[in-house]
């Protein structure tokens, strides 16, 4: 999945950061899919500037803006948001014929996401399954580590 975010930049206490499409799991500052602009909190006002068609085409596409980024893309065009909406849902576009389609991907979704909840259920089971030998084995150390103390102390007297 790809994600619209801020990539930083800058030196030292100097932010300034590119606005880019990203995989949403690469690294902050990684390879980029595509540069859409600049934001620079510093200057007064903030300097943003950011290529608003390019972002619309992918966020038509499916890449999902950042929280930050979709409040840099309102600055930037008050109203993107609504414009978005109201593309998607209009009346005789290809985009609102496809709405039956768009359910039964929904439905594909949330399958694939009800499979990743029990793959992950199932990481954390056997993450707790190893914790416990863990620990068992840390009990069993300590015990016979005190058996072997009592039984010293046996010796000894």
């Amino acid at each position: 999945m790809l994600r619209i975010r801020l990539a930083r930049r800058g030196r030292k206490k100097r932010p300034s950061y590119r606005i880019v499409v990203i995989p949403s799991r690469a690294a902050r500052d990684g390879r980029y899919v595509d540069d859409l602009g600049h934001y620079d909190p510093l200057s007064v006002p903030s300097g943003i500037q950011i290529d608003v068609e390019k972002a619309r085409r992918w966020v038509q596409h499916g890449a999902q803006p950042s929280d930050r980024v979709w409040k840099l893309l309102e600055a930037a065009e008050p109203g993107f948001r609504d414009g978005l909406k109201q593309a998607k849902a209009g009346p005789g576009t290809a985009a609102s014929m496809a709405a039956p389609a768009g359910e039964a991907s929904s439905d594909a979704t949330a399958k694939g996401q009800s499979k990743a909840k029990a793959k992950s259920k199932a990481k954390g089971q056997s993450k707790a399954k190893g914790q416990s030998k863990a620990k068992a084995k840390s009990k069993a150390k300590a015990k016979a580590k005190s058996k072997a103390k009592s039984d010293s102390k046996a010796k000894a007297k």
